[in-house]
Order: C-alpha cells, then structure tokens, then sequence
C-alpha cells in the first residue's frame, strides 16, 4: 500500500472465492479508485490461480495492465498437520499456527510452489502479458533456480511455448521485502535482471529504517541502484515517484 502526490493508490485484495466479482472488483478500484493492481492470500478455497475457474480474474489484470501480488498465505488444515503440527507441548499455538507454518518457513515455500503451478499449468501461455510481483527476495527462487530451470524445463518443453526460467524473466517482479541481505540481493541478480527487482521494506513486519539503511549500503551501479529503488516500479506502476 503506498500513497502518492494527488490520489491515494494500493493494491485491492479481491474476493476469489467469487471470480466474476472479483474481476468486476478489479476494474472498478483500478479505473475509478486509482489503485495500482490486486493482492492474493495464499490458496483460495485450497486451489492457486493456476486452476481454471480464476482465468476471468488473470485475463481482467491483463487486459488492465496491472499485476498481481503474490502475498503468502497460511496452509490448508490438510497440509498443516501434515508439514507443520507438532506434538511438543512447549510450542505455542502461535508457533505452530503462524510462525513455522508462515513467517518462518512455510509462507516462502508456498508462494515459490504457486509461481512453479503457474508456469507449468500454462497460464502464461495463456495470458503472455500477465504480470506477477512477489516478494521476500524472490520466496527462495534465487536459491533454488538452477535446479528449478533444469529439473523443470526437460519435462515440459513440449507443452509450453517457452523454456521454463524463461516466465520468471517475462512475467515476474520481484521485491526485497523484509531480507535485507547483500548476499540475497546478488544471487537474485545473478539469475534475474535488474529491470525486474524493487525495493520494498514489509513494514510493519520489518523496519523501515532498517531496510532502507541497508539498501542506501548496497555495492551496485548507480543507475542499478536507481532501477531498484524507484524507477522499476514507476515503469510498472505507471506512477512517478
């Protein structure tokens, strides 16, 4: 959410559980209320945007020309007991329920899991102009991408139009909320261009302060440094900072 000289803007969080509502919704806050795209929680009614019933929702961003925020959401009941519940009566609910199941594991894993479903169900063959902003240095992408973009793409070259780390270049966005490490910031830059990174804080969950300090410490070209820190996000956005 951000506020801007002249007109307050944000993302809408949409009700999917409806699709054709929330489409209408979506037109509606980008067109008359100037917001600046739509923000997800996680699955919806145990089901990603890759399933077929929110295809009303991609096509309406797309024809918009606004993206989509990935933010993590909590797991299925189903999931949780299986990955997440333990019996060690020392761990509080709010352990177990949003610590290890969100902010501490289980958010990042989920959200790199939604963004691998898109890709390989298709829907960016579909909507090729889709496009999708997550956060927390890539959700683990970084880490993972070597393996991602081999073990990946052999088994689906033939039922999808480009190679599979080819989405990650096309149709994401990619912020640095809340891991402000140098570390990180350069491995996602090692496998992502610089024209798709934007600085972010995840405030309140991380500080301001904090992450801009570390950002304003950052080794990187000045004109890199610029892309991150406003002008990605002015191009995607079409707003100007």
């Amino acid at each position: 959410m951000a506020s801007y000289p002249g007109r307050f803007q944000a993302f809408a969080t949409l009700p999917l559980q409806s699709p054709e509502a929330a489409a209408d919704e979506l037109e509606r806050s980008v067109q008359e209320d100037g917001f600046l795209g739509a923000l997800t929680n996680g699955h919806i009614g145990k089901k990603y945007l890759d399933h077929p019933e929110f295809e009303t929702v991609l096509a309406r961003a797309e024809a918009l020309d606004v993206p989509i925020y990935l933010h993590p959401g909590y797991p299925a009941d189903e999931i949780f007991q299986i990955y997440y519940s333990t019996t060690r009566s020392e761990y509080t609910d709010d352990y177990q329920d949003y610590i290890f199941s969100g902010s501490g594991y289980g958010w990042h894993q989920e959200v790199l899991t939604q963004c691998i479903r898109m890709i390989a169900y298709g829907v960016f063959d579909r909507f090729p102009n889709l496009k999708i902003i997550i956060g927390h240095m890539g959700e683990g992408l970084p880490f993972y991408y070597e393996r991602i973009a081999g073990d990946m793409g052999e088994p689906t070259e033939n039922s999808l139009k480009k190679p599979f780390e080819q989405y990650f270049q096309d149709n994401f966005w990619f912020t640095t909320s809340a891991f402000f490490q140098d570390e990180l910031l350069h491995l996602l830059l090692k496998y992502i261009s610089v024209d798709r990174v934007m600085f972010a804080t995840d405030y309140p969950f991380a500080g301001i302060k904090e992450g801009t300090d570390w950002f304003r410490a950052v080794d990187l070209p000045r004109d890199d440094k610029e892309k991150i820190a406003f002008r990605n996000a002015e191009k995607l956005f079409g707003i100007k900072v």
